[in-house]
């Protein structure tokens, strides 16, 4: 394709990716433009891996629920045969949307416009008064790439989405001991952000704001202060760590330092402060201890797999993050917390002890982002240079930049 026959959007994001400055900010076009968003979708959200659920979703044979990003819908079910499958939520008649509920139980989906009906596993059941010709074989709902990833299910909607093979080989061992799969969803709570996607994804990734920002995130967490200062609390973690047999490899694959054809993926654990077990009020234990946990070592995992995806694990409760885009300059951050799957809300359990850190947290991310997008959207804003302490930060915009097109 000639620069003639380029077309305008294509021509703007080519220019703005030749202006970048690298170890900079991006451009106000990249947070303000909605022909920038729908590249954002194509060329990065709908290439990645997505956060979807948890096993303990879907217990029971005919089990289900939706995971919904922008247009998309897909129904993840668990069949009779205890086989679960990803579909894309659109009739093979006339496209319209099958499954309508968020989540529930079901023998089969029936289509609402013309009742076509399909079983679990998306093959077609019925083609109600069509040609008895008709070959149903080849109309069944739509596949989605599907993952299942220590309990947790991500989805793609990628032709040819990245491999879990290297992360499952190189994380298994480091995740088992805190069992993810046997935990279940204590609680989620969605918090509407008036700013772009990218705004919340470069916010979580640093924590250069975390001192002035979070006072509760800092009085627990170190990793507000920079590398020297964090890292003799991080060697004074080892032999805690190490009389509890928890591991504590840092793997980094993030990048130009992933596997060829890999999802990206990363694990690291950090130091809390002494006396600190959890992340909660008081630093103390809020729920029982995951899987072969057998005490505190006064330390966290913090796990990626996808760019979009992070968890923060505590030997007694887990935290996963979702960043789901609306539209330019709004979004949802979505939280939930995960616990032992035989703990019991009022007995092993308060539900406002468990969340209280993170949403407090959430809540003030919510306000200083939003105020980040205000002031990105007025004329006097120009990018700015990134502090060493938004390393990640930086390697999070690199990543995009790549996908967007940008040249090495």
């Amino acid at each position: 394709m000639t620069a003639h026959t380029k077309s305008k959007t294509e021509v703007s994001l080519l220019e703005m990716l030749s202006r970048h400055r690298d170890g900079y900010a991006l451009e106000q076009g990249f947070y303000t433009s909605p022909e920038i968003f729908r590249e954002d979708m194509e060329r990065v959200f709908m290439s990645d891996w997505h956060f979807a659920g948890h096993i303990s979703e879907l217990r029971e044979p005919g089990d289900f629920l939706l995971f919904e990003m922008m247009e998309e819908s897909v129904i993840i079910a668990r069949d009779g045969d205890g086989e679960i499958h990803a579909l894309a939520n659109v009739c093979r008649h006339r496209g319209s949307r099958v499954c309508l509920e968020q989540r529930g139980n079901a023998r089969r989906f029936s289509c609402p416009y013309h009742a076509w009906t399909y079983n679990l596993d998306g093959s077609l059941f019925s083609a109600r008064l069509m040609d008895a010709g008709l070959d149903q074989s080849a109309l069944g709902l739509k596949p989605v790439p599907f993952e299942i990833f220590h309990g947790l299910f991500f989805v793609s909607f990628a032709e040819d989405p990245a491999s879990f093979e290297a992360a499952r080989a190189e994380l298994d061992q480091i995740l088992s001991p805190f069992q993810l799969e046997n935990t279940r969803i204590a609680h989620r709570v969605s918090y509407p952000v008036k700013a772009n996607w990218k705004l919340l994804v470069e916010n979580y990734n640093e924590c250069y704001h975390c001192a002035p920002a979070h006072p509760e995130f800092a009085r627990a967490h170190p990793t507000h202060m920079d590398f020297d200062r964090m890292e003799p609390l991080n060697e004074a973690m080892i032999p805690r760590s190490e009389a509890l047999g928890i591991p504590r490899d840092t793997v980094d694959r993030v990048g130009p330092l992933c596997p060829p054809g890999s999802v990206d993926y990363t694990v690291s654990r950090h130091s809390l402060y002494e006396g600190t077990d959890t992340g909660s009020e008081d630093g103390k234990q809020v729920a029982p201890l995951l899987g072969d946990i057998r005490g505190f070592d006064q330390a966290a995992c913090d796990l990626y797999v996808g760019i979009f995806n992070p968890v923060l694990i505590y030997n007694d409760h887990a935290v996963l993050y979702r960043f789901i885009p609306v539209d330019t300059q709004n979004s949802i951050q979505e939280i939930i917390w995960l616990v032992r799957e035989d703990a019991e809300e009022g007995r092993d359990y308060d539900r406002e002890r468990l969340t209280w850190l993170w949403d407090v947290t959430t809540k003030a991310d919510k306000f200083i982002i939003e105020k980040n997008q205000q002031g990105v959207n007025s004329r006097y804003y120009e990018p700015g240079p990134l502090a060493g302490m938004e390393a990640f930060t930086k390697r999070f915009l690199d990543l995009y930049l790549e996908r967007m097109g940008r040249k090495a």
